[in-house]
């Protein structure tokens, strides 16, 4: 497990409100979250916030329907708490990360992703976006449906564990892409080496969802800023997910 920062605050919890976790008493889940979306590294918050939204949801992509509406229920309860903070440094930036996290993010490496896309697009953006190949339903981390662009996140753990395993995923994956590239679908495939270099990442996905026929909205291009040395430097958690086996042709 990668080194584990700990972070002290001298400002209270938004609210009185207590729960006991493992045996030890902490504030509410939700006020630690605001917390984080006020004060910490947005990329941090937002993939933090989209693994509670997805947790704290029960979402599963066989019944998105009714695991979004648990997920808005408890956007909206988070948004009331955050009420309370208007008027203190981080209010604003808090705000727009909230109304953005996505329950379908299944990992921070999507959540992470989701981010991003978010941060330049002015289209409608989607996770676990359901579609048909040969009969058989599939799902896409992020698609963007009106230019028909699909942005896959691929971890190494998505292909399986042995090199067998590795190889059916592969085919599989292969044969999914040319049966959604039949029905005009264009992909975006991204690994962790790719968030080594943000401006790298953001310029590829500008470059795929092309030119827009409408400005970004604010609430989402204001997502965007530069992660901090802290979030983001030498032993960060993305780096540290990155595959060391001892296959490399795997990577």
């Amino acid at each position: 497990m990668p080194a584990t920062l700990r972070v002290y605050r001298r400002t209270p919890p938004i609210t009185s409100e207590r729960m006991q976790v493992s045996g030890l008493i902490t504030e509410h889940p939700y006020d630690a979250l605001i917390r984080c979306a006020m004060h910490d590294d947005a990329l941090q918050a937002f993939t933090l916030g989209c693994s509670a939204l997805h947790k704290w949801s029960g979402f599963s992509n066989f019944s998105q329907e009714a695991c979004r509406g648990r997920a808005e229920v408890i956007r909206k309860k988070l948004l009331s708490r955050l009420e309370r903070e208007e008027g203190h440094r981080g209010y604003a930036r808090a705000r727009r990360i909230l109304s953005s996290i996505d329950p379908g993010c299944d990992n921070p490496a999507e959540a992470a992703l989701t981010w991003v896309v978010r941060a330049l697009c002015p289209y409608e953006v989607s996770t676990q976006y359901e579609l048909s190949a040969g009969g058989r339903p599939l799902f896409a981390d992020i698609a963007i449906p009106l230019s028909k662009l699909i942005i896959e996140f691929d971890g190494i753990e998505k292909l399986g564990s042995t090199q067998g395993e590795f190889d059916r995923a592969k085919r599989s994956w292969v044969q999914r892409e040319q049966a959604l590239q039949d029905q005009g679908w264009h992909f975006l495939r991204v690994n962790w080496q790719d968030f080594n270099d943000w401006s790298e990442l953001r310029r590829r996905i500008s470059s795929a969802i092309g030119v827009a026929s409408k400005p970004i909205p604010a609430r989402y291009a204001l997502l965007w800023e530069p992660p901090s040395e802290r979030c983001d430097g030498k032993g960060r958690r993305f780096r540290a997910h990155e595959w060391h086996g001892s296959d490399e042709s795997w990577t």
